[in-house]
């Protein structure tokens, strides 16, 4: 039994005895036990008086009453639950100090927003590339002070994980990368990094390819021009016929490469505004798509199926949609087995956005790989990629379409089963055809 317990239990012991003997001394018994038990109640009423008192002025360890019993262990309790509490408010402390420092110290600027985007915190970094000042932007809505209709829209967003470019606020040479996180319950975490050097040298990046392919060109036609000839005249050996045959495949195999890095090119240089294009009929498309590859002779008769909505249209750029399913068909084709089944799919998926899918039954792709396809000039098998003329840049092109159409390409593929390759487009780019689209 504690100490205090049994100090509390003797003394009440001594005043039950104190009462009994007065009882018995007075003949009064009952009512002198009624008195020694209602002196120890108010004794101990006012020691709980002055235990509230000392628990109001603050727990002072100084002015800590003297009370023994049962009230000495709650005092000793309350005094331990405010100790810890002490410390844990201290290593609290510590630890947001050290958050606070560490971003502080971020060379990115962060930005904690409440969810109606109100400014509560924001680091030494944002002042730099946002402009933002401590005494005067705490509390001010975000997007009062940076006023681009895009960075509004970008607030309003619920897909936290997009990322969004801009030009600073403080300098239009300067190029920056915004991301938004939910943070906590009820906050937003706004980070902000300079991405100056990187847009530089994408640029400069784009520029070589666009140029060189552009001067590749010329020389290439005036090459393919000489061979021509060469390979008209009669009186050319067939040895000779055979090496400019190849020759001609190599210069065709050029040709396209060139061809492809340029369409690479204008994807990344040119922007596709939300809405731009016209109502393309997908249903109609994947239908005579499919038509042309087995009347040209590159598949077999049912082959190739195609599973398609035909109330759903998407608004998109002619060329580029069809550039698109082009390169997803070629693609399933020649890297499969002949007679490979492939299905072309077009649909609306459950969050609403109209997709296209590819799938075949063929040989599958190695899981490593898969994060890699839509690289330029990847090639999971280079010498059987080369033999069956692929440039390496299809799916290159593939994804640069879709992200300008607002969405992305997924790829997942099982080794000896087969390989799914879907796309799906914004959701505001889907509508219900009404008979006329093209």
């Amino acid at each position: 039994m504690n100490k205090n317990i049994s100090q509390e239990a003797w003394r009440l012991f001594w005043v039950l005895s104190a009462g009994i003997i007065a009882g018995l001394m007075t003949s009064q018994f009952w009512p002198a036990i009624a008195l020694a038990l209602l002196a120890y109640c108010i004794w101990q009423l006012r020691q709980l008086f002055r235990l509230d008192s000392w628990i109001q002025q603050g727990l002072k360890r100084s002015q800590t009453p003297n009370a023994g019993g049962v009230l000495e262990n709650i005092i000793s309790n309350v005094y331990r639950l405010k100790t810890s509490r002490k410390r844990g408010k201290k290593q609290l402390a510590q630890l947001l100090g050290q958050y606070r420092d560490s971003a502080e110290a971020l060379p990115d600027a962060t930005v904690i927003l409440t969810t109606t985007g109100e400014i509560q915190w924001f680091n030494e970094a944002a002042e730099t590339l946002l402009g933002l000042q401590s005494r005067r932007d705490l509390g001010q809505r975000i997007d009062n002070l940076l006023r681009e209709p895009k960075f509004r829209k970008f607030l309003q967003t619920a897909k936290r994980q997009q990322e969004l470019r801009l030009t600073s606020p403080l300098d239009n040479e300067i190029i920056l990368s915004c991301r938004l996180i939910n943070y906590g319950q009820d906050k937003l975490l706004l980070t902000v990094r300079d991405v100056s050097i990187r847009e530089q040298l994408n640029r400069v990046r784009r520029e070589f390819v666009s140029n060189a392919s552009h001067e590749l060109r010329t020389p290439l036609t005036v090459i393919r021009g000489y061979l021509d000839v060469i390979s008209a005249d009669n009186g050319s050996t067939d040895e000779l016929r055979d090496k400019i045959h190849i020759l001609l495949e190599q210069t065709t195999q050029m040709e396209n490469i060139i061809n492809e890095m340029l369409t690479l090119s204008r994807l990344e240089n040119s922007t596709l505004e939300a809405g731009e294009g016209e109502t393309l009929c997908m249903a109609q498309i994947l239908r005579q798509l499919a038509l042309d590859v087995v009347q040209s002779g590159r598949a077999e008769t049912g082959q190739i199926t195609v599973t398609a909505d035909d109330s759903l249209c998407l608004i998109g750029m002619r060329p580029e949609i069809m550039s698109l399913c082009n390169n997803l068909l070629y693609n399933a084709l020649q890297h499969n087995p002949a007679q490979t089944a492939i299905e072309l799919q077009w649909f609306r998926s459950g969050s609403g956005a109209p997709c296209l899918a590819v799938n075949d039954d063929g040989e599958g792709i190695e899981q490593q790989h898969l994060s890699r396809l839509t690289e330029r000039f990847y090639r999971v098998d280079s010498s059987r990629s080369r033999e069956s003329g692929g440039t390496g840049l299809g799916l290159a092109i593939v994804k640069h379409i879709v992200q300008r159409h607002g969405g992305y390409i997924d790829i997942s593929s099982t080794p000896a089963v087969g390989s799914s390759f879907t796309c799906c487009f914004a959701t505001s780019r889907a509508v219900e055809c009404g008979g006329d689209e093209a």
